[in-house]
């Protein structure tokens, strides 16, 4: 009788101790009549070479979060034979991985963040979304991810793409790689957004929060919330909390509210489907309840 596979996967992070991918990961394994593990791996930078080296290739995928994404991007693009390294043609664009599946020792780098963003936003998203402003916070491997996916997925429509990052440096030089990279069919345009214009929420239609604030009580907000109206778009990829000050505000002026759980599972789903060719149609709904149950716990044991 031939032994049933056990599926070692992972997430690899520095700091961890927040993320919630054993959650749906471990919930997806089950549903989909699975043996195996999903462990977190508190990896410091100065250990990541060696890690990758020695642990990777003994698991069958894991995950890549702060601050490794780009990180293992650039890992992965050594063409050294001691590394037998990849990247799909969607890392290779967003210049940054998420999710790498281990094969026979060699590495496939993939990112899912994307796939996570877009199908969650479609699913909120007004019929005709074409000639639409959008302002993206961040300019990291998350901001990256979510400007490629509206450029790819909705290239036939025409965005202007604003981008805002406390260096100004930082979201010029993506504005730049990803105009350069954008497909010859896309029309939308991206550029760098001013600190002014940040406060003039109600110019843009959909507004999208890549960076860690909200995750850490006591910060400043990411710009004017009471420059919200009804109808706008609010997307924060912050899960945890699930209501952090930008979501609790859009909540309460009547904005479309996509919370950072709906792309979390979206991206594990797609992950998942990679590691195991479980379909992600069938996962999703699994990741997506076990989340809501654990947000449903932790506010039950708040009370």
């Amino acid at each position: 009788m031939t032994e049933k596979k056990f599926w070692k996967l992972g997430i690899i992070g520095w700091p961890l101790g927040y993320s919630l991918s054993p959650v749906m990961h471990h919930a997806a394994l089950k549903a989909s009549g699975l043996q195996g593990e999903y462990l977190e791996y508190k990896v410091k930078p100065e250990d990541l070479e060696n890690w990758l080296l020695t642990v990777a290739p003994t698991l069958d995928g894991f995950n890549v979060t702060m601050p490794y994404k780009e990180g293992l991007y650039l890992w992965m693009q050594d063409t050294s034979e001691s590394r037998k390294a990849v990247l799909s043609q969607v890392a290779a664009q967003m210049r940054a991985v998420n999710t790498v599946v281990v094969r026979d020792g060699g590495f496939a780098g993939d990112n899912t963040d994307g796939i996570g963003f877009v199908n969650s936003l479609n699913e909120k998203i007004p019929a005709g979304f074409d000639d639409k402003k959008v302002l993206v916070f961040g300019a990291g491997g998350a901001a990256r991810a979510v400007i490629w996916a509206l450029l790819t997925k909705h290239s036939g429509k025409r965005m202007r793409i604003y981008l805002y990052n406390r260096d100004a440096k930082k979201a010029a030089d993506l504005c730049a790689q990803m105009t350069a990279a954008k497909p010859a069919e896309c029309h939308s345009e991206i550029q760098v957004c001013s600190n002014e214009e940040r406060n003039e929420a109600l110019q843009f239609d959909l507004i999208v929060n890549t960076t860690p604030v909200g995750m850490n009580p006591g910060e400043g907000p990411l710009f004017d919330y009471g420059q919200l109206r009804p109808g706008q778009i609010v997307y924060d990829i912050v899960y945890k909390p699930k209501e952090t000050p930008l979501v609790q505000a859009a909540n309460s002026r009547a904005c479309i509210v996509i919370t950072g759980d709906e792309m979390l599972a979206g991206q594990g789903a797609a992950a998942f489907e990679l590691w195991t060719g479980v379909p992600a149609a069938k996962t999703l709904p699994v990741m997506k309840k076990a989340l809501d149950e654990h947000f449903a716990h932790r506010e039950k044991a708040q009370a």
